[in-house]
């Protein structure tokens, strides 16, 4: 036995790894506690991680009373974020980024946010300034982020078929959409 765990010594858990990751899990318990929406927004641009799923992670946010927001065309980037409280001296806010929408690109998520100015009044405008796939709008409407223009979800998905025939409109340069 005494040879077995002597072998084990050679290559088992060291001490400095040991506390290496006491401290990291003593700060990222001291984050949640005392910042949770700072926290679940940095779990949430980091995945994936395999730990825990997005949608966890949003439900222990609200559990620990922080204020999740959805993706938004006209308030969302593609990481999520913190926006502010909206009442002085709240808690800030989680908004979830619209790398949070299955089936929705990084690429077509920068020419949306790119292309966005002062905001989208309607989809039209989407489809021309962002030049985003009928599909593209599809995936925002399944995922609600159209609700700051279209208030139904069942709207937003009609509206969005109406493009799936016309296709992607032109792009020539991130620079120009913007």
């Amino acid at each position: 036995c005494f040879q077995q765990i002597e072998g084990f010594g050679e290559y088992g858990f060291p001490e400095s790894h040991a506390a290496s990751f006491a401290l990291l899990v003593y700060v990222s318990a001291w984050m949640k506690r005392h910042y949770p929406a700072v926290f679940a927004c940095a779990l949430l641009n980091s995945q994936p991680m395999g730990f825990y799923a997005p949608a966890q992670i949003v439900r222990d946010a609200r559990d620990h009373g922080v204020e999740v927001r959805p993706p938004d065309v006209n308030y969302s980037d593609w990481d999520c974020a913190l926006e502010l409280p909206v009442e002085p001296g709240g808690e800030a806010a989680l908004r979830l980024g619209l790398r949070q929408i299955k089936g929705f690109s990084a690429a077509d998520g920068d020419w949306l946010v790119a292309a966005r100015g002062n905001g989208y009044a309607d989809m039209d405008a989407i489809w021309r300034r962002a030049g985003l796939s009928g599909g593209a709008l599809e995936c925002l409407a399944h995922a609600d982020a159209l609700s700051s223009i279209v208030k139904a979800r069942r709207d937003a998905l009609w509206a969005a078929k109406r493009y799936a025939t016309q296709g992607r409109r032109g792009r020539t340069s991130r620079r120009a959409a913007a």
